[in-house]
């Protein structure tokens, strides 16, 4: 049976450990992705400021509890915030990097979701041949830690950069393909990196031409560890629940088909998109939509 998976970072704010997990549970989830990207080592009284041990067994726990009530912790979402052209920052974000690979492990998921430098944090001027290097480079630095812990690192697809009006520099996918496959044939940690399609970045960046969503699946074939499903408009990133905005679901789950994939179908949403007090009930809902959306792919 295919797995139906959600981001929780809204239910961990709302509700806490272990809650969260027991909400997602109850909003009909096989699956969750827990979200790290916010936590910080510099910042007073995170957990990721605690000594090692107390972090392992922090989330250690947590992992036993989705153990316990039957939800798989599929993924985490490590950081969000890729290298800059700031030295000293980049060090806290391959620190801060690191944890998330051994959290993940803590918690028992395989894979963790990271996102690659962005043109918002270095300029839609910067060149090229820097922004492919310093996007390497970030990942070559972190792979080491996925083979430390045992977990993989997903590269997450980008879509547009609203601060300067633009296509994202590796919303362009063959852009990230090519930093993947360097990663793969240039590294010795090629084992421990993989692709995270995020349909809404996806959807996203064809409006300036490049692939949709379907069609950047189909690029990345099985090097596609986990999904980011989610709709919107093309024009802003709504992380709306599928069959909500634009993207064709039916050519998106035909591409999954093609390409073999075989993971939990999460979905990353904003879960507050129809009204702030409406979050469980948008939570239910789009879990009865993945699923509706994958029997009647599996019926065609």
């Amino acid at each position: 049976m295919k797995k139906v998976g959600l981001s929780i970072g809204r239910l961990q704010s709302n509700f806490g450990f272990p809650l969260a997990l027991d909400k997602a549970k109850e909003v009909g989830c096989d699956t969750v992705d827990i979200g790290l990207e916010s936590r910080d080592y510099r910042r007073e009284g995170d957990k990721y400021s605690l000594p090692e041990e107390e972090i392992v067994a922090y989330y250690s726990e947590i992992g036993r509890h989705a153990k316990e009530i039957g939800i798989e912790i599929s993924q985490t979402h490590g950081r969000i915030r890729g290298y800059s052209l700031d030295e000293e920052e980049n060090k806290a974000v391959l620190k801060n990097a690191r944890l998330d690979c051994m959290v993940t492990a803590a918690l028992g998921a395989p894979v963790t979701v990271m996102h690659i430098c962005a043109t918002g944090r270095v300029g839609p001027d910067y060149p090229a041949e820097k922004m492919r290097e310093l996007g390497f480079r970030m990942f070559a630095d972190i792979l080491p830690f996925a083979k430390e812990f045992g977990v993989n690192v997903a590269l997450e697809t980008f879509g547009d950069s609203p601060k300067y009006e633009c296509c994202d520099f590796f919303g362009d996918p063959n852009e990230l393909f090519a930093v993947f496959n360097r990663l793969k044939n240039e590294t010795p940690y090629g084992d421990y990196v993989s692709i995270c399609v995020d349909t809404g970045h996806s959807n996203k960046a064809s409006r300036f031409g490049h692939p949709k969503p379907a069609d950047a699946i189909r690029l990345f074939g099985n090097n596609i560890s986990t999904l980011h499903l989610n709709d919107n408009d093309t024009l802003t990133d709504q992380h709306k629940p599928p069959r909500t905005g634009c993207i064709d679901w039916v050519d998106v789950m035909a591409a999954l088909k093609e390409v073999g994939y075989n993971g939990v179908y999460n979905m990353e949403l904003s879960l507050c998109c129809f009204g702030k007090e409406l979050y469980l009930d948008t939570a239910a809902l789009s879990t009865k939509i993945m699923r509706d959306i994958l029997k009647e792919s599996e019926d065609q």
